[in-house]
């Protein structure tokens, strides 16, 4: 079986309501038809939203892939860093790239940590903890 992809449109609107008054997950009931159009802004797109068809040009299902940035940073030694510092600029380094990233159209900054410290200070910046999120690196 061969499968076709297209943008999603404006004409979609009514059978993805349709679904999502349908949908038994509670995280999907009463979300906005509009969620499954494209994001953009005036000079990037935040996002690309796609109708997954059959060969017949039956929607099999809508498809949304956002824009995410991880983060992964290396620390020196401890014994060659001064933790206020560290703290220091990555706030703001935090606050400069994701401000930048937004722009250019990034939708989600995610990190992976043990560091208590570190998962706390991020804490304060709005990252939460995922759950039932799954990876994969290409």
């Amino acid at each position: 079986m061969k499968f076709e992809y297209r943008d999603t449109a404006t004409s979609d609107l009514p059978e993805i309501q349709r679904w999502i008054s349908a949908d038994s997950c509670p995280k999907h009931n009463g979300v906005d038809p509009a969620f499954w159009m494209p994001e953009t802004n005036e000079r990037t797109v935040r996002s690309k939203c796609l109708a997954v068809m059959n060969d017949e040009g039956k929607v099999i299902f809508y498809l949304k892939l956002e824009n995410v940035m991880r983060c992964l940073i290396q620390f020196p030694p401890d014994a060659e860093s001064d933790p206020i510092t560290t703290r220091l600029a990555l706030k703001s380094a935090f606050l400069d790239i994701s401000g930048g990233a937004k722009h250019i159209g990034y939708n989600e900054i995610i990190f992976e940590s043990e560091s208590k410290g570190l998962i706390n200070l991020f804490g304060k910046f709005g990252f939460e903890e995922a759950t039932n999120n799954f990876l994969v690196r290409l």
